[in-house]
């Protein structure tokens, strides 16, 4: 297989069209669509219930149950909406169907992600709408300063592509370890600790805290999340530049491991 075959230019409307037919095909699955919104809906009711009751008890200090609500609607709908594109990869690998994709006329790594964003545009719109409607139910009132929404818009998208991107690169160690479900669950378990899925970062302890502000996991939920708790243009700014950065880096890495691999089928006569 030839260098141009593997590393063909970059032509953006071939992209944009892979991702139009990913979301058109998601969009086909409503019991897919229907189901993800179902999960989504018992996690707030769930989470309602006991943000309620600790909030009788006085345990939640100045903020209210409604705002830990609200940014529990936040963090899940990024968490929710990511496409699993680590697990297309590692299919591909472990079926070697990637010998065939790797012909074509497009990046394979690049295919990838572009189907995994059309599907994902699908999910971030579905589940924010559906999120939003429910949170607004279950809280019965919008925050008290729900202007801080408007900017958690923003920082979802952004967010969201750090969390395409790192999961391309869980699913690149499918090449060789074969099985990246290991390499994924490290990730998500400190996805959900180190990024505050559940709990704001503010009633950590301020050891876990400090760790959890020097990895991409903090700005990844809990900067969007905090967006609930009131309208903050600085912080956010301060979250934006750091998702851009981790997703620069953490991009560097996914191509650095993807050329990598690709030598690795090149010597083996992949």
């Amino acid at each position: 297989m030839t260098t141009a075959a593997l590393h063909p230019g970059f032509r953006p409307a071939k992209y944009l069209a892979v991702a139009r037919t990913a979301l058109r095909q998601a969009l086909a699955e409503r019991a897919a669509i229907v189901g993800r919104m179902a999960f989504y809906f018992v996690i707030l009711l769930i989470f309602s219930q006991l943000w309620y009751v600790v909030g009788e008890m006085g345990a939640l200090g100045e903020l209210g149950a409604t705002e830990f609500l609200w940014y529990l609607a936040l963090t899940e709908w990024v968490m929710l909406s990511l496409t699993p594109v680590h697990l297309d990869i590692e299919a591909d690998v472990r079926s070697g169907e990637i010998a065939y994709r790797l012909s074509r006329p497009i990046s394979y790594l690049g295919g990838r992600l572009a189907e995994a964003a059309g599907d994902c545009a699908l999910r971030a719109v579905t589940l924010g709408i559906w999120g939003f409607a429910m949170a607004y139910l279950l809280a019965g009132s919008l925050p008290k300063d729900p202007s801080g929404l408007l900017l958690a818009l923003p920082l979802g998208v952004l967010a969201l592509w750090l969390g395409l991107v790192s999961m391309a690169a869980i699913g690149v160690t499918a090449f060789w370890l074969q099985d990246c479900s290991p390499v994924y669950l490290v990730w998500q378990k400190a996805a959900f600790i180190l990024g505050g899925l559940m709990l704001p970062l503010e009633i950590y302890p301020d050891w876990l805290r400090q760790v959890a502000d020097w990895t991409p996991f903090s700005a990844f939920m809990y900067g969007v999340g905090r967006m609930s708790f009131g309208f903050d243009p600085v912080l956010a700014g301060e979250v934006a530049l750091r998702l851009v950065g981790w997703s620069l880096l953490t991009t560097l890495l996914l191509v650095w491991m993807y050329r990598r691999a690709l030598r690795g089928l090149e010597v083996n006569g992949g």
